[in-house]
């Protein structure tokens, strides 16, 4: 399906390219990996993974006003709530839908993802620590894995393995090129 989602992008709006100059636009150009992706979804008959992807989309780039105004306690810690990359990760785990928890820094009045900064030898890495109903969700932002696909598609970098206590390790797209200490 993105073979043929590429195919009617590049004839619409790119066909005086080479292909090598079009693969490298597709690579870097975010907004053309979303709208790629989007047609690929529509394609295959998913169109609400293909509004999710957009709503992601625009939560990571900061286009568009966000559902959520995120109140202190909600998807993460109030001691942390003004970090602004953990905000940010807020933002598009909350356009892709998932729940965020809502604490009131001891007791969780909700369930939901949680989203830590990582400590100050870290810079741009934070962690996440999914819903306790991640399991039960399907479609691109199911499962324990869906947290790293939204984050991916996001644009930023994502370690695969689980850390411990089952948390999620991803860098903001600003720090991708700081490597995780092993």
């Amino acid at each position: 399906m993105a073979s043929r989602a590429h195919a009617v992008v590049r004839a619409n709006h790119f066909q005086h390219m080479t292909d090598e100059q079009y693969r490298r636009l597709m690579g870097s150009d975010r907004h053309a990996v979303a709208i790629v992706a989007n047609l690929a979804m529509r394609f295959a008959g998913r169109i609400e993974d293909a509004l999710l992807l957009m709503d992601i989309y625009h939560a990571s780039e900061g286009t568009k006003t966000p559902r959520l105004v995120i109140h202190e306690g909600v998807g993460t810690l109030p001691d942390h709530h003004d970090h602004p990359h953990v905000q940010h990760a807020i933002r598009i785990l909350n356009a892709a839908g998932l729940p965020p928890i809502v604490t009131d820094g001891t007791h969780a009045l909700r369930p939901g993802f949680q989203v830590l900064p990582s400590c100050d030898d870290l810079p741009g890495w934070i962690y996440i620590a999914p819903d306790p109903d991640c399991d039960n969700r399907t479609g691109f932002a199911g499962g324990r894995l869906g947290y790293l696909a939204v984050m991916r598609f996001a644009g930023w970098g994502v370690v695969t393995e689980p850390m411990p206590e089952g948390l999620w390790a991803v860098v903001h797209l600003d720090y991708r090129n700081n490597p995780f200490p092993s």
